[in-house]
């Protein structure tokens, strides 16, 4: 909650006083009242201001009313709202457990034996979880555990220096391809158990 006092001055050309109006303002989420008293003053004339425009309130909703110096979370809301049910092949949300998603192609299920996951996230959610030069070098092997049929896994996390490509290769036709029976479309996810370390994977959504 956000309380705050506006004044707002103002003065008549017919009139010799000018009144003064305090208006206690209470701010709840996206309900405002106001509550005023005004009282005569004698002070010299000003020409008619406000320190306040609520002329436009509720019609206007992109104009922040909360003027205290206090915290103000009106951004971070927006922000929460805009990320709401956001996402993508390859991406997920803030409060997704999921962090790398991907719908598998023809490319991944074929004589290429490995998974191509996308750089940006490969790079966010695998590398800083792995050896990154050995990873470059050789491969790292790690242990990937599929939370579906409860079975611990490894495969080996590769990047091509060739063409920067992060993938999971090795065992990754025998073990999940066909083991899990998986079909171009199917949307698969992987995630750091930090814990455990490990990675974690599922089948989310079936073609």
């Amino acid at each position: 909650m956000c309380e705050f006092n506006v004044h707002v001055s103002s003065s008549s050309p017919s009139s010799s006083s000018s009144t003064n109006a305090i208006y206690h303002v209470t701010n709840v989420g996206d309900n405002l009242t106001l509550d005023s008293c005004s009282r005569p003053t004698h002070k010299r004339k000003r020409p008619q201001q406000a320190l306040l425009d609520l002329s436009s309130y509720p019609y206007e909703t992109n104009v922040c009313l909360h003027l205290s110096l206090a915290f103000c979370n009106c951004i971070q809301i927006a922000q929460r709202e805009t990320n709401v049910g956001t996402s993508s092949d390859s991406s997920t949300s803030r409060d997704d457990p999921w962090k790398i998603k991907k719908v598998l192609t023809a490319s991944d299920l074929g004589n290429n034996s490995r998974l191509l996951l996308k750089k940006e996230l490969a790079k966010r959610w695998v590398v800083p979880f792995v050896d990154k030069a050995e990873a470059e070098k050789n491969g790292v092997k790690v242990l990937v555990f599929d939370v579906d049929t409860q079975n611990l896994r490894s495969l080996v996390f590769k990047i091509w220096s060739s063409n920067g490509s992060h993938v999971f290769n090795d065992t990754w036709i025998k073990d999940f391809v066909k083991i899990r029976n998986l079909k171009a479309g199917d949307e698969i996810g992987l995630k750091w158990d930090q814990n455990e370390k490990k990675f974690d994977f599922s089948v989310l959504r079936r073609a």
